[in-house]
């Protein structure tokens, strides 16, 4: 990246405070503790604290200048003032975007897989070109334009997760980055506050999709739910691949082989869902130029993300950390992987809140109790959140089953067992990755 002050002001409506307009822009940060020279810092509005309050500290620490609302400016403080921040940082990375980088955009989105599905794509693309993608999960209001202004000029492909919780997110993420390849994961319930129902859900998810145009590529989920919506969805002479859920050949807490278009591929990667979104990543990535021997060489080497599926030895405990999020569709999809693995006894699900569905989410809760009670039942349950006793309610059938207010009588718990298989899921807000901690220290 390469503005002047000027230049910037400009695409985003803004004034220039302090400044002559031809001071040098490299980059972008919201961050006022990881400042690098050349930076311009968006003082942002966030749910603990405004980013505007530390406009002066990322100056001082080398920022060019700060993005602040004219009537935060702060006296001395060289700034753009504009009427909001996020709205001015998806204008600037809509320039960026259209005028600088040549980069073609891959979307990818739906109620799960999305950060794995992108992970996965990124890796396989670039065994053949520059690719960058969305930053962690970044993939909202925010996150989809940071991504976009820390992308590199001379990538072929920016690999993007369009992430939306209300009506009319979509359009705003598509106004700034239509993509010419689109791929869907599957729809769920997630985001059930503000957007109601499913068909809600899949109803804004695609919009992404009646953005393409003539001769853009569509890769489409074979069995997610509302698949017609998107179809539908598709203008003409749009190019359609569909992939699903792959033959699994062996399932362990060592990997997973399976057969995909004919082809046997053996991977690290444990479960069907991750494998499917593998499969996403393997078309897209053939459609795309990648050559087939590539992929499957580095297929066998792709690792679990930090907590997505993330096998995890702690003295005699055999873990499966999937505490990054959770869902009623990424919950069914664990249960459905340890009971595909075929372990018979030492199975003990952790299991915390899932957030953000709404009115209803106790019902879902019990479900997913009720669900895991019908498919495993010498299973042991433990459970930890304000939502999380309504596993216990669901679960009638399971003989072991435990509800803990208290993280360090739960890790307690686990510790009597002299073995044992231990599943954790939870809500990213839940933050269950803490027992594994919490185990470590006392092994």
């Amino acid at each position: 990246m390469r503005y002047t002050a000027r230049e910037v002001a400009n695409i985003m409506g803004g004034k220039l405070y302090r400044l002559s307009g031809d001071e040098i822009i490299t980059g972008i940060s919201i961050d006022s503790r990881s400042i690098q020279k050349g930076d311009m810092f968006f003082g942002i509005r966030g749910e603990r604290f405004d980013g505007a309050t530390f406009a002066k500290e990322a100056v001082d620490k080398g920022a060019v200048c700060a993005v602040v609302p004219e009537y935060k400016k702060t006296e001395n403080v060289p700034s753009i003032l504009v009427d909001e921040p996020v709205m001015a940082m998806g204008r600037l990375a809509k320039n960026y975007l259209m005028s600088k980088l040549r980069a073609k955009v891959i979307g990818i989105t739906g109620s799960v897989g999305k950060t794995t599905t992108k992970d996965l794509i990124h890796r396989l693309l670039s065994l053949k070109y520059s690719v960058s993608k969305t930053i962690k999960s970044y993939n909202g209001f925010i996150g989809l334009p940071f991504s976009i202004l820390k992308a590199k000029e001379k990538d072929d492909f920016l690999v993007l997760e369009y992430g939306i919780s209300r009506p009319y997110e979509m359009d705003y993420l598509v106004s700034i980055a239509e993509p010419s390849v689109a791929v869907l994961t599957r729809v769920g319930k997630s985001h059930l506050e503000f957007l109601h129902t499913e068909e809600e859900v899949a109803i804004e998810k695609s919009k992404l999709f009646k953005s393409l145009k003539m001769f853009d590529i569509a890769i489409l989920n074979k069995k997610s739910p509302f698949l017609d919506f998107f179809e539908a969805s598709l203008p003409k002479m749009v190019r359609v691949f569909y992939y699903e859920t792959p033959k699994i050949i062996e399932m362990s807490m060592e990997g997973t082989i399976f057969k995909f278009e004919d082809e046997i591929y053996k991977t690290p990667l444990i479960g069907k869902h991750l494998v499917t979104n593998l499969t996403a990543a393997i078309i897209t990535a053939k459609i795309l130029g990648v050559p087939l021997k590539d992929i499957k060489e580095e297929v066998k080497n792709i690792s679990p993300s930090p907590m997505r599926m993330e096998p995890i030895s702690i003295g005699h405990l055999h873990i499966l950390n999937d505490a990054y999020n959770a869902n009623p569709e990424s919950m069914k999809a664990l249960i459905e992987t340890v009971k595909e693995m075929g372990i018979k006894e030492d199975i003990i699900f952790v299991l915390g809140d899932m957030l953000e569905l709404g009115p209803k989410a106790p019902i879902y809760h019990e479900n997913i109790g009720r669900y895991l009670a019908e498919n495993l039942q010498n299973a042991t349950l433990f459970t930890y959140g304000k939502l999380a006793e309504n596993y216990i309610k669901g679960a009638k059938k399971l003989h072991s089953k435990k509800h803990f207010d208290d993280l360090d009588e739960l890790v307690e718990e686990i510790l009597k067992r002299e073995k044992g298989h231990v599943f954790i899921k939870a809500s990213r807000g839940i933050e269950l990755e803490r027992i594994i901690e919490k185990l470590k220290e006392r092994v």
